[in-house]
């Protein structure tokens, strides 16, 4: 699995990290997304276009994993649950910030889980078996994003990149998500379940919410009841991360039924190309 992301991050931190360096580097055009306080004004004056600083990338930065333990994350009806996978991404991700000689920190959202940022291997150890142990918790607390966001948030905390890993049901991620992005750059990587978009056609079920425990009678034999629920599904699926993309971060989504490595790596190599010409999400 690493040698099928290895050097997308490793090693290059322009493109783990978008402008989060402490040192000024060159002057371009001001881009729309650009941090205002970068605004070189006497430039701008000479120049009578709005001119802003490249940062240059720090080459030990703070990354921190927020991964969901919320209920409704124990789903799962293919490869593994939501949760797992979820457990994987981070594995993967966190393997790359330590290899690239970055510090790591986790927090798990739902669970008591948190990790402040280190370097090395053991580190990466402690936090990959933190994160395994809320799954073996199976905690019942619904995850909280303004807690969950708190660290990261924390103003001793420096500037740097967050990947929240979730499946984003509580549509309250996006409006922290936003208030993240201001101080970070941010992934959010969406995790998903193919019977969350399609009911199979088994007769009449009683479907529990994992988060509120309110249960319901569906019966699944009816053809205009499958295909409401997968239109809902499907729509409520495209808001969550219409709101994510809104809230000016970086959108992945991983699912349960696919390998999920290529669908990572493709994802960090695009946006490792995009930052690197200075595109804007």
């Amino acid at each position: 699995m690493t040698r099928r992301i290895s050097g997308l991050l490793h090693g290059d931190y322009s493109g783990l990290l978008h402008r989060a360096g402490s040192e000024l580097g060159d002057i371009r055009r001001y881009s729309e997304g650009d941090d205002v306080r970068l605004i070189d004004w006497p430039a701008t004056a000479r120049t009578n276009e709005t001119q802003v600083h490249d940062t240059i990338a720090d080459h030990e930065l703070d990354v921190w994993l927020v991964v969901d333990a919320s209920p409704s994350m124990s789903f799962g009806t293919a490869r593994s649950t939501k949760y797992r996978l979820a457990a994987d991404a981070a594995g993967a991700i966190g393997l790359l910030v330590v290899q690239s000689g970055n510090r790591l920190g986790c927090v798990v959202a739902g669970a008591a889980g948190r990790i402040l940022p280190r370097t090395g291997t053991d580190h990466l150890a402690a936090v990959l078996a933190t994160i395994d142990r809320a799954a073996a918790e199976q905690s019942s607390a619904v995850a909280d994003p303004s807690s969950a966001l708190a660290m990261p948030m924390s103003p001793r905390s420096r500037r740097g990149l967050v990947v929240v890993i979730s499946d984003f049901l509580d549509t309250s991620w996006s409006g922290e998500m936003a208030k993240l992005a201001r101080r970070h750059d941010v992934i959010a990587v969406v995790v998903s379940d193919p019977r969350e978009f399609a009911l199979p056609n088994v007769g009449v079920v009683e479907l529990e919410d994992a988060e509120t425990g309110r249960v319901a009678s569906v019966d699944t034999s009816r053809r205009d009841v499958r295909d409401r629920f997968a239109a809902m599904a499907r729509e409520r699926f495209t808001d969550r991360v219409a709101a994510l993309r809104t809230a000016r971060v970086d959108v992945v989504d991983l699912r349960t039924d696919t390998d999920w490595v290529p669908v990572l790596a493709g994802f960090l190599r695009t946006r490792k190309r995009r930052l690197a010409a200075g595109g804007r999400r």
